[in-house]
């Protein structure tokens, strides 16, 4: 069953522009996965825990890592 709504023209017309500024935004989005490895900086931002704390959890064995170039880097995808 359909129901026939009354909106003002001036609130139409602003819908639609924030509809098209939306589009544009969508539009202007490019995504690209995760890494799957990365610095010890941003694996404590992505657990929201200091790079001591990630430091520890190193020395424990508790999260995964490598050294590349001289740089140790976490696996992202464990427990973040």
């Amino acid at each position: 069953m359909s129901q026939l709504i009354a909106i003002d023209p001036q609130a139409l017309d602003a819908l639609r522009v924030e509809i098209a500024r939306l589009h544009k935004r969508l539009d202007a989005v490019q995504m690209a996965p995760l890494p799957e490895w990365v610095t010890i900086t941003d694996y404590a931002s992505h657990v929201n825990r200091t790079k001591r704390t990630v430091r520890n959890w190193i020395n424990e064995g508790s999260v995964e890592t490598k050294r590349e170039g001289g740089v140790t880097l976490v696996r992202l995808s464990q427990g973040a």
